[in-house]
């Protein structure tokens, strides 16, 4: 298989994701940003730069309206559609909200702080794992530049949850109650790789809701 072949793949892997995200948000440079990434895991060890994967990635990108078809696109979406609002209504259900922009706005808090902490690699694979369209909203605004970010202690992390929720509400209880849903969906193993690269007692309370969600 040539280089050619495996870009190539490696793209419509991840049309069932990234495209589905750029038919919600018609942002075209988050969905690329995606295929970028995954091109990047994809070459490994082998030659290649950052922009070289960024080229690459948008070739791919400007191809997508010739090789999705409508009935494609719909089947994504709805399916997507349907993991997202799942999702959503469990966080309502563990925070106790009505809505679920409340609960997006929680889950967003928590994976943008999550997401920052992680170094590249693992930023892509636990990504992954999520619904495609809330991997659209954990990609939203990320760079791989300086990444992983320091984050010392449980109440840093807190303390940057809390600047994206609105004042007054507690970050350790939203926290707790997105860590419990994703325990639920994440692989034991993902969840295992993510939790090592937080503070001690940020581990503490991620275990909490890994004992929680083995009840």
């Amino acid at each position: 298989m040539n280089k050619n072949t495996r870009i190539n793949t490696t793209a419509w892997v991840l049309y069932a994701e990234a495209y589905a995200n750029y038919l919600r948000s018609g942002n075209l440079e988050d969905a690329t940003r995606q295929v970028a990434h995954a091109i990047y895991l994809n070459r490994g060890t082998a030659p290649g730069t950052q922009r070289g994967d960024w080229q690459e990635a948008e070739k791919i990108t400007r191809e997508w309206p010739h090789t999705i078809t409508v009935a494609s696109e719909a089947h994504l979406y709805d399916k997507t559609v349907a993991k997202t609002r799942q999702w959503l209504k469990e966080i309502e259900l563990e925070l106790g909200y009505n809505n679920p922009n409340d609960a997006y706005r929680a889950l967003r808090a928590v994976l943008h702080v999550v997401r920052d902490r992680l170094p590249v690699r693992e930023t892509s694979e636990f990504a992954s794992q999520l619904p495609t369209l809330i991997m659209g909203m954990y990609y939203t605004g990320w760079t791989p530049v300086n990444k992983p970010e320091k984050i010392r202690s449980l109440d840093e992390f807190l303390g940057r949850v809390a600047e994206q929720l609105p004042k007054g509400t507690d970050p350790l209880r939203v926290t707790q109650g997105v860590l419990n849903v994703l325990e639920r969906h994440v692989s034991a193993g993902e969840i295992k790789d993510v939790r090592r690269n937080f503070p001690e007692k940020m581990q503490e309370l991620w275990e909490q809701a890994a004992q929680g969600a083995r009840r």
